[in-house]
Parts: structure tokens; C-alpha cells; sequence
């Protein structure tokens, strides 16, 4: 089953959001015969595209508009830049017509309310327990959420709270933002005993053919992702479920810390293959039948094997500590 595992890194967000100052552009005018017109409110609008770059997310933002019969108001969701570190999920929200009760349905308080920006918000449980949400009520049925999924509950307060400020500037009662200085590690230029890899040179046909469920040829591609990364793709053959496809990826300019789901994350385990330490993620990005391992060939270049199980949680990252010794064994210097 082909299933490249970065492109199953993906953050379900289900949130609530705020208030009246979102911009709605035009003029709505009433139809004869029928109620006055209710103008779409748009969460993307609490952040200008400057405030997004800043703060280290991609724009455009993805608004989705209100869903009365889930309770959920509009909102707005940006995915972080590839290069910051860690990579998060930013979740704004703007209810103008919801009572905030009923939204957070008795959602445990995890904070007393905190100025920040000019108005009250105050941090509520999330479903998901590394997410951090805050509040802010503008009037009887609105108000405002801030929410980021970060990996970590820490780290994500941390992004929101620095998020916060400039949200509540396009709130009312909200003060002026203050300026943001860009984050981000510095762009690495591709350079090193990896630059000129093919990672289909990563195993021989003798070695794939000692990996079960792999088809002899892999496919090389680049990554769309993680900058000037390439990769190497060896198919499973075993259908949709039990083996997933093995692949291994270079990264001539990605220092090893810098994979997409191991940012921010400890291995679980060290593997020690002839002197190479590889770093062990079962569960890589959060996804339970996927297993990845890294290893640091300089500072700022490392490389990266992925694979996983389907339908044996004890499987997931049995091809992978098989493939470990192939694999070393043929890296450059």
C-alpha cells in the first residue's frame, strides 16, 4: 500500500471562535419577504498576512465557515512554515451567535482568566491533551479561541500566548498588536557527503530482497516538504493492510532534529549500528502504524527511514530495525 507518511501527518482541528470585527466585505441588504441577512463572518481576517508570516505559519489561512448544527462557529486554520520548528497547527475561532456555555459543554478550566492583548482569556481542556485553547467572551453569544497543536502542551501555550496579542488587536476592546520578531531556525544551504546521493543507492536489490512485502524497485522522488530532501520509495506488496511501503530519505540541508514528526521529540531508543547512532520513533508524527529512525551525518544533514505495520501495533517498527544495518551500510563516508 503506497502511503507516503508525510503526507498522513495531518492535525484534525475541531474548534470554536469570536467576534464582531472580522472583516466581511461588501454590503447585505434583506429580500423582500424575508428576515434581514446574516453576513458570513471570516476567522482568517484576525490575522493579516504579515502577522501570519511573522509568526511563522504559511499563508493563505483555510477558513471554514459556521456549522450551526455542530455548534461550530467559524474558523480558520494555518499550518506552520516548513522550516520553524516546531512544526504546529494554528486554530483560530469567531463566534458571533453561539452561547460560549453550551460550546465548552462543561470543558474543564485548566486556567484563571489572564489579561493579555487588552482582553480576558482564559484556557480551557482540549480534546486533544498536547493542544492549548484560550478564550476571551466579547458579549452574550460571543467569543473568541486561540488554539495551537504543537506536540507538546508547553510548547503550544507558549505559541498561543505569543499568537494572542495580535488576534486581539482585530477584537474589540482589543489593544494595538505589538511587532513580532520573525522565528525560525536559518535556512541551511544542501551541502555535504549527501548532496550528490541518489537514496535509491541506499539498498542493493540483494538487500531489498531481504526485506518481506517490498517490491524490488524503488522509485526515487522529491520531497515537497522538507527542503532539497529527496527520497526513495520501495512499494509493499502485501495490499492495503499489514506492511507499509519502506522508504529512505536524505537530507543534505535538514540537521536531524528537523524531520517532520520527530521535531520537538524525543527517540524512544538509540540503535547503534557499526558506531552510526539512529535515533527511534515508534508512532512517528503521531501516527500509530508508522515507525521512523534518524541519523545525523553532520550538523546540518542527516537522514531518515520510514516504514510501518497495519493491523499489529508490535509490528510497526520491525522492518525498520531490519533495514537499519542495510542502510548503513551503504552511506557515504
Amino acid at each position: 500500500m503506497r502511503m507516503r507518511w508525510q503526507a498522513a501527518l495531518a492535525l484534525t482541528a475541531v474548534a470554536v471562535v469570536t467576534g464582531c470585527t472580522a472583516t466581511v466585505g461588501g454590503s447585505a441588504s434583506p429580500v423582500p419577504g424575508q428576515g434581514p441577512v446574516v453576513q458570513a463572518v471570516d476567522a482568517c481576517t484576525l490575522l493579516d498576512e504579515a502577522q501570519v508570516d511573522a509568526l511563522g505559519y504559511e499563508s493563505p489561512g483555510r477558513s471554514m465557515p459556521e456549522n450551526k448544527k455542530l455548534r461550530q462557529p467559524p474558523m480558520c486554520l494555518w499550518s506552520s512554515k516548513d522550516d520553524v520548528e516546531p512544526s504546529a497547527i494554528l486554530n483560530i475561532g469567531l463566534a458571533t451567535d453561539l452561547d460560549f456555555n453550551e460550546y465548552v459543554s462543561g470543558a474543564v478550566k485548566k486556567s484563571e482568566p489572564q489579561r493579555i492583548g487588552g482582553l480576558s482569556w482564559t484556557q480551557y481542556a482540549s480534546i486533544l491533551e498536547s493542544d492549548c485553547v484560550l478564550y476571551t467572551i466579547l458579549g452574550a453569544k460571543s467569543f473568541a479561541y486561540v488554539s495551537v497543536s504543537a506536540g507538546k502542551l508547553e510548547r503550544s501555550c507558549e505559541l498561543a500566548k505569543v499568537t494572542i496579542p495580535q488576534v486581539a488587536a482585530h477584537l474589540p476592546g482589543g489593544q494595538d498588536a505589538p511587532p513580532i520578531t520573525p522565528t525560525g531556525p536559518v535556512k541551511t544551504e544542501p551541502g555535504g557527503p549527501l548532496l550528490a546521493v541518489d537514496p535509491c543507492t541506499m539498498l542493493k536489490p540483494d538487500q531489498v530482497a531481504q526485506l518481506k512485502n517490498i517490491s524490488p524497485a524503488g522509485e526515487k522522488d522529491n520531497s515537497s516538504t522538507v527542503p532539497n530532501a529527496t527520497f526513495c520509495l520501495w512499494d509493499d506488496t502485501d495490499g492495503d493492510d499489514g506492511q507499509k511501503a519502506f522508504e529512505v530519505w536524505l537530507g543534505p540541508s535538514t540537521p536531524v532534529g528537523q524531520w517532520p514528526g520527530a521535531k520537538g521529540v524525543e527517540p524512544t531508543e538509540t540503535i547503534d549500528v557499526g558506531g552510526k547512532k539512529w535515533g527511534l520513533f515508534p508512532n512517528m508524527g503521531g501516527l500509530r502504524v508508522t515507525c521512523g529512525a534518524t541519523l545525523a551525518i553532520t550538523e546540518t544533514s542527516s537522514v531518515q527511514v520510514v516504514s510501518g505495520f497495519i493491523g499489529d501495533d508490535t509490528k510497526t517498527c520491525d522492518l525498520v530495525k531490519q533495514g537499519l544495518p542495510l542502510v548503513t551500510a551503504n552511506l557515504p563516508g
